[in-house]
């Protein structure tokens, strides 16, 4: 994508083992991160490629209901379980102001072995208070175009299957497995999004990029929301 080599942001998900100094060593713990194009957690704006040099993402956030270790009966497996599951719903922060953030969300008894795959559930989390930026969304983004500010959500209630290529290995409690959302490629991964055409059609101020929204880019929210998905898609497939 052209001049997506500017800034590198992706979002990433990392499964890893507890301390010794855990009450249960058989526990692992399911973090997040934001990463910068080296690996390391970055501190940076967002960037965009074609028609889309001047967006800018500062917020970025997700809530999920469940993370699921799928086995589905595979009659190689060792294990002696089909699933092994978070249950949430689980708020993640993973861009806030432009700063990369990490964040904890729970932690479940994972038994060694290979899984087939990890699926997470986008899914609003109905008990929010109606302040909280993800009331009654899923996936939520700020950010700004061309200087004028933005906000981009969604409600989408979807799966998301990653890890069917390679398996999810668990050995010694300890996952070396990482989910990755590339946000250079939110406007391209799937269908080519060109930002800068969202209108501001209500004139308050604020383009706002929702299903239901009254600047009439509920198109665009709909696109958006299906390249998010397609980037893990297409990085962790």
């Amino acid at each position: 994508m052209k001049n997506s080599f500017i800034i590198l942001m992706a979002s990433a998900l990392f499964i890893v083992g507890c301390s010794k100094d855990d009450n249960d060593d058989s526990r692992i713990r399911l973090s997040l991160n934001a990463l910068n194009a080296s690996g390391t957690t970055a501190k940076s704006t967002s960037y965009i490629g074609k028609n889309n040099e001047n967006v800018i993402f500062t917020d970025f956030r997700i809530s999920i209901r469940d993370v699921v270790f799928k086995n589905d009966d595979d009659p190689n497996s060792n294990l002696d379980t089909d699933e092994i599951q978070f249950r949430g719903p689980y708020q993640i922060d993973l861009l806030n102001d432009g700063d990369a953030l990490s964040q904890t969300i729970g932690d479940v008894v994972v038994p060694d072995g290979m899984y087939k795959e990890l699926r997470f559930k986008f899914h609003k989390d109905e008990d929010l208070p109606s302040t909280d930026k993800l009331f009654d969304k899923s996936i939520y983004i700020e950010g700004t175009i061309d200087g004028q500010p933005f906000i981009f959500w969604h409600d989408t209630s979807e799966n998301l299957d990653v890890g069917r290529s390679t398996g999810v290995k668990v050995a010694g409690n300890v996952i070396n497995f990482t989910v990755a959302f590339d946000m250079s490629q939110f406007l391209s991964s799937l269908k080519q999004i060109d930002l800068s055409q969202a209108l501001d059609g209500n004139k308050n101020g604020i383009i706002e990029i929702f299903p239901n929204d009254e600047d009439g880019n509920q198109d665009i929210a709909d696109d958006l929301k299906d390249n998010i998905k397609e980037t893990a898609d297409l990085i962790n497939k």
